[in-house]
This record gives C-alpha cells, structure tokens and sequence, in this order.
C-alpha cells in the first residue's frame, strides 16, 4: 500500500473591509466633539422640547396660591400671619372669593374657619360686624373636661321652677342655640370654676339669643352642652 499523504491547507486572513480590499486605510468610529455641528442642533433640539412642553403646561395649570388656616379661627378672633400659611390649589371659580398672597387678610374673624381651610374674604371684617358674643355658661366638670375649643354643641337650659326653693327643682329643659362654638374652656388649676364641682365654658352665642342665655344664668338655671355629631373633642 501506498503512503497515504494528507494535505492540510491554512486559511489565510481575509479582508475585512472594503476599504482593505482596494488599499484604503479603514475609517474607525470617532466620539462627538462639541465642535460637531449636529450635536449642538441636537442638543438645542432637545432643551426647545422642554421648555415648550413647560410653558404648555404653566399654559393649562389652573392652581393659585391661595392662604390657609393654620389653627381654628372663631368670631371676634384678631387674625395674625402665624395663623395663616401659602397654599396652592384648584378652585374652578378662581381665586377671587379667598384670600390670595397679594392680600393679608387683616382686622377681625367674622365666622368660624376651621384648621385646613381656605380663608373667604367674608369670613374676615371689622369687629363691629361679629353677630355673636362669648358668654361664660356654668356647666357640669365633666361636660368641660371633654370639650376644647371650637367644639360645636346645643345649649340646653333647664330654668328653676317658679316659687320652688329645693336644689333640684328644675323645669323641662329646652334647647336655647343651635351648634355653638366653644370659644374657651377652663384649663386646670385656672380658678374658672363657679362652684364646687362646675367649669365655666366659654360658648359664642348669637346675639339674637344673648339676653335670654344671661337671664336664664343668673335666675340659676341648669346648663347643659350637648356635643353636636362630628364635632371636635378632647382626645380625637
């Protein structure tokens, strides 16, 4: 048998680009300079993108800096910076029946604003323009332990039996006001009370209601404040 001669062939480089092929040097990728024409159209491209979708929303932001209370504000209150802080909300009607930053509200509370809410321009006035007054009313020290201030509550009096002179000769008691606003409660050790186991509660009374609520004190009726559904009171 013949020797049996195995032929191995190497594979030679090819080239591996074009430009080899016809003698060109190969053109290798370049990283972008500032200098490049198209980078800068590029990037000022980019920023115009931005600020025109910024004007377009500014353009169709319909929120406005408006003022709110800080704490409860109550009738016959002065109002001060502190109780007031810059918001910015939605309202549809626009601003103009609140407060904004280009006008401090200044002079006297007019109605209840409770903690959160805007100021109304009507909720602010002159003094002389409150409707109601804060009347100090003696009630049991268990009722005051569990009210504070802006509790709403009725005001049921329960007057003293013509003639009678026992302690507890009261007649039916009858609902005097409506969802009063507590303006003050007696704080311990503060010397408010008017007898030996009663507060005084400092409620604001309509001044329509002013003279009755007096008389009925003053003839020893029994107070009652009755805590309207959903108001403020200690501990929540």
């Amino acid at each position: 048998m013949g020797d049996t001669h195995t032929t191995t062939s190497r594979m030679t480089p090819r080239a591996t680009s074009q430009s080899a092929a016809d003698g060109r040097p190969a053109q290798r990728l370049q990283k972008p300079s500032w200098k490049d024409g198209r980078l800068i159209a590029g990037v000022l491209l980019v920023i115009l993108a931005m600020l025109a979708g910024a004007l377009t929303l500014k353009q169709f932001d319909s929120s406005v800096e408006v003022l709110r209370a800080k704490r409860t504000l109550l009738p016959g209150d002065s109002v001060a910076a502190s109780d007031l802080e810059v918001v910015k909300v939605r309202i549809d009607n626009g601003r103009e029946g609140y407060f904004g930053t280009g006008k401090k509200p200044t002079g006297t509370v007019l109605r209840e604003v409770r903690e959160g809410e805007l100021v109304p321009t009507s909720a602010i006035g002159s003094a002389g323009e409150v409707n109601a007054k804060s009347i100090g009313l003696p009630v049991a020290g268990s009722q005051a332990a569990a009210l504070v201030r802006g509790s709403v509550v009725d005001v049921w009096v329960a007057r003293r039996t013509p003639g009678s002179t026992g302690t507890n000769d009261f007649q039916r008691p009858t609902k005097e006001v409506q969802r009063a606003t507590v303006h003050r409660v007696p704080m311990s050790g503060s010397g408010l009370g008017v007898s030996s186991g009663g507060d005084q509660v400092y409620v604001l009374v309509p001044d329509g209601k002013v003279a009755t609520i007096i008389e009925s004190v003053n003839g020893g009726a029994k107070v009652t404040l009755i805590p309207a559904a959903g108001s403020p009171m200690k501990g929540n």
